[in-house]
């Protein structure tokens, strides 16, 4: 993972696209004002896709899980993306000219999920001077046969005692329940962990998408966040 790191900083190039403007109306109901999303620039490179991961099954419990197909034995993937401060580097299948075209009017959940994962290391980096964040950093929690991403809710535990790999699957996880269970008592947990960090985070957005899509159809929506 170090490697690759050290990679991208020697052959990406120094242009990327910045936000659009969906993309930056939905980093600032996710994470309020506290992340300039000016200085984000969104990159793609084949080498990112290159990186083969292995993980054990996920249990179906957070809404991540639950709208995708139930997970069985050793699941075996490949990194989606990578952040090097502030570039967000996505693998060439999963780049997109904008993940939130339409948005607020309708979002892509999936998408939208991804996105808010590598803004919120993008947030880490811009707020150094308290989370502690380096991509080097993040890189040492990525083990083999580990799942750095997967977190449990627990009470006593506050947002920055989390890994950054977590805290970023905390955003993404309230992204997802806040779209399909805005009343769910999970949101609701997770709204009370991140507020503080995020503090004008929307609870619920002045304009919720209507429409959210979502890639496997008999993905559950009543109650996923109860």
């Amino acid at each position: 993972m170090r490697a690759l790191l050290l990679a991208l900083l020697l052959l990406l190039p120094a242009c990327g696209r910045p936000l659009s403007d969906g993309e930056t109306r939905f980093a600032r109901d996710t994470l309020g004002p506290t992340l300039d999303t000016s200085r984000v620039r969104v990159h793609r490179s084949a080498l990112v896709g290159l990186v083969p991961l292995s993980r054990p099954a996920r249990p179906a419990v957070a809404c991540r899980e639950r709208i995708r197909p139930p997970e069985r034995g050793t699941v075996t993937g490949r990194i989606a993306a990578m952040v090097l401060f502030n570039r967000i580097v996505m693998a060439n299948p999963l780049h997109l000219d904008d993940f939130l075209g339409d948005y607020p009017r309708s979002m892509q959940l999936e998408d939208a999920m991804l996105l808010a994962h590598e803004l919120t290391h993008t947030w880490q980096w811009q707020n150094r001077e308290t989370t502690g964040y380096h991509p080097l950093r993040a890189a040492t929690e990525h083990l083999p046969a580990t799942d750095p991403y997967l977190f449990e809710l627990e009470n006593n535990v506050r947002f920055e005692e989390y890994p950054f790999e977590q805290q970023a699957s905390l955003v993404e996880e309230f992204v997802c329940c806040r779209a399909l269970d805005p009343h769910g008592a999970r949101t609701d947990r997770l709204h009370a962990l991140l507020s503080p960090h995020f503090p004008q985070v929307a609870r619920f957005p002045a304009t919720q998408p209507k429409d959210v899509l979502l890639f496997w159809p008999n993905a559950p929506r009543s109650g996923i966040c109860d």
